[in-house]
């Protein structure tokens, strides 16, 4: 398994977290993917992995696609060797890439070619031809950046500025702190994140303080979970569990039992 990750170009800092690419031979289960907060354009230069549903069935993924917000369980699996280039969002970045309203994008995957006709396969012929890593995000970047040239998008400073809040905090901020340091209103603030992140504050602040948690446990097994869940603002180990329940179908000793692959790559910070 080949894990590589790299900050963004400077042009595209105010949208972009970090670029990453993921190799591997063909897992034997399902990956259980973690929410993290952050939109991602996925593109698959290996064998495009497959969705799993609740009775099993499983659907194979675009080549390249655009990924919304997580805010429940997703399991993925490999359907040969895997390579999977792909670039993270800041919570509020991908507005100006898409070029449309966030809302509706959470929890779903779009074909890029649903999105510019075309543009998606092309996208993943031409990394799946590239050489190395480098030359694959070169291509990610240049892309990204074409597409936030060509919107006529303006960033939200408010949510912009509670999202960096929220961030900061690890997700334990009250919503009543973020509407007063917002300056306006409970409704217009949820509308706002709804168009520019996909999901509310309150949610988008509960899975990052389940993300700060989850992330605790899986670089350090052999810390007690109740430290972990009081570190991330969970009063209790109970309070954790029903967290972990919700957005990743599973307890997190089943989580640390059977998950390996992308799912245990994407762990890191």
């Amino acid at each position: 398994m080949q894990y590589a990750e790299h900050a963004p170009a400077q042009r595209l800092a105010r949208h972009v977290s970090c670029l990453w690419s993921f190799e591997s031979e063909a897992a034997a289960a399902p990956d259980r993917i973690v929410p993290d907060g952050r939109p991602e354009l996925i593109i698959h230069f290996g064998a495009p992995y497959a969705e799993v549903d609740a009775g099993g069935r499983a659907r194979v993924q675009a080549r390249a696609l655009f990924a919304g917000q997580i805010t429940r369980p997703l399991k993925l699996r490999a359907s040969g060797r895997a390579g999977v280039l792909a670039v993270r969002f800041h919570a509020d970045g991908a507005r100006a890439f898409l070029g449309i309203p966030m809302r509706g994008t959470s929890d779903a995957r779009i074909a890029l070619d649903d999105l510019w006709p075309a543009e998606g396969t092309r996208l993943a012929q031409a990394a799946a031809g590239a050489r190395d890593h480098a030359s694959r995000a070169a291509i990610a970047e240049q892309f990204v950046a074409e597409r936030i040239a060509a919107s006529a998008h303006e960033d939200d400073a408010v949510v912009r500025r509670s999202v960096e809040r929220i961030e900061a905090a690890r997700g334990q901020v009250e919503l009543v702190e973020l509407i007063a340091s917002a300056g306006v209103g409970r409704r217009q603030l949820e509308r706002r994140f709804a168009d520019a992140v996909g999901i509310g504050p309150a949610l988008l602040s509960a899975i990052f303080r389940f993300r700060s948690a989850f992330d605790l446990l899986e670089h350090d097994t052999s810390r007690p979970w109740t430290e972990a869940a009081l570190a991330a603002g969970y009063y209790d180990q109970s309070h954790f569990i029903r967290e972990f329940r919700r957005f990743v179908g599973c307890t997190p000793s089943e989580f640390l039992r059977t998950s390996e692959g992308i799912a245990t790559a994407l762990a890191l910070p």
